[in-house]
């Protein structure tokens, strides 16, 4: 084997692809940090038993396990940020009231998400601690959108849901824990006959209740068949009012809403939301309301966050070459060094050309328009006219 391949769904990120990450990685951090949230640097390795409490069995089978060969324990590389930001606040700052941390960085999947999913995204996110209102639900997602906007994504359209739809349909259908793999991944491919094989072994309102619910999904206008399809259940309006009033409130070009949608069923306890664009598999952005995962940690917090799939986003968005300017090979000139001292502080990119350097493949990385040259005895940045 060559031993340049990589693993199946690895791949490296090039210059160009590098610099846009970095650039959405800055941008988000930036705004993140102007709404108060806290960066958390998280190690790329933890026991397994830590980075798994709590999270249901999809970000098990995600998960690469290793035996440390210092304790003999099973560690496991992060294959989600979010158990690790639960565990710092539960069990590390300890602090009362909210918290709002956020984070960036590579995790690894020993799945793909889909076939064409990278195995090692890099992401970034929110997460805020020690609020259970709507209004922290409301922060979280509009801070959300709010990123994207300033990724320069247009038309955003926000997917809200919310586990206890299923969770009362669920609950009243003493079997259906019984099968609730076979359920999810019904709901979750909108999949009927999956569902009507359930018959028999589920009531048979469970079954209908269920299968409707595939099918109710859309605008604003679907919650009112919604709330008129299962009036017999009161929870059910409370949350289709809660929904509704993020959905007014998000900053979303767009608003849908999907209860089908049961993914993170086994950990997350309240509202999900996600965005998509147009030709991608993957969602861009993912989140939801959990509220259990702090008590495996010792401190039960109610918590909401997200995470924002920035590897996803830069393949979808048009890259272009930032500006350099060239600067002649002299490394002797300490005029010409502090000039270029001085752009580069400036905030300019200045390349010093090397005796081997190519112009066609510099400007496969910049458009160099303009160049270093020494004139009325200053050194000037001018229109290039150098050809090599």
């Amino acid at each position: 084997m060559s031993v340049w391949l990589l693993p199946e769904n690895i791949a490296d990120m090039l210059p160009r692809e590098a610099r846009a990450v970095e650039s959405l990685r800055n941008t988000f951090l930036k705004l993140v940090e102007s709404h108060g949230v806290e960066f958390i640097r998280a190690p790329l390795i933890e026991y397994a038993e830590s980075l798994l409490t709590g999270t249901g069995s999809d970000l098990d089978l995600r998960t690469f396990k290793i035996v440390d060969q210092v304790s003999g324990k099973t560690l496991a590389i992060r294959a989600d940020i979010t158990p690790q930001a639960a565990r710092i606040d539960a069990h590390i700052l300890n602090r009362p009231g909210v918290t709002r941390l956020c984070y960036a960085g590579s995790v690894l999947h020993a799945r793909p998400l889909h076939p064409m999913a990278s195995r090692e995204p890099y992401v970034a996110g929110v997460e805020c601690f020690g609020s259970k209102s709507k209004e922290s639900d409301l922060e979280v997602i509009s801070l959300g959108v709010e990123a994207l906007k300033k990724f320069g994504l247009k038309d955003i359209n926000l997917d809200l849901g919310h586990t206890g739809v299923a969770k009362a349909i669920l609950s009243r259908d003493p079997a259906s824990k019984q099968y609730m793999d076979r359920i999810l991944y019904a709901l979750s491919h909108k999949d009927r006959s999956s569902l009507e094989e359930l018959a028999g072994k589920l009531w048979r309102e469970t079954v209908e209740d269920l299968i409707d619910l595939t099918v109710l999904f859309g605008d604003k206008k679907v919650l009112d068949e919604i709330e008129k399809r299962y009036n017999d259940y009161p929870e059910i309006a409370e949350i289709l009012t809660e929904v509704r009033w993020l959905g007014e409130r998000s900053g979303a070009d767009k608003i849908s809403f999907d209860f089908a949608d049961v993914h993170g069923y086994q950990y997350l306890t309240g509202v999900t939301f996600g965005v998509h664009v147009p030709g991608r598999f993957q969602a861009i952005l993912r989140g939801g309301r959990y509220d259990d995962i702090g008590a495996k940690f010792g401190r039960n917090r109610p918590a909401v966050g997200f995470t924002i799939y920035l590897r996803e986003i830069s393949s979808h968005m048009e890259t272009r070459r930032p500006y350099a300017i060239l600067a002649p090979s002299d490394y002797e000139d300490q005029s010409l060094a502090k000039a270029i001292r001085q752009l580069r502080e400036d905030g300019q990119i200045v390349v010093q050309l090397l005796p081997e350097d190519n112009l066609k493949t510099l400007e496969e990385s910049f458009r160099i328009d303009e160049e270093l040259i020494f004139k009325d005895g200053a050194w000037t940045v001018d229109y290039r006219t150098t050809v090599f």
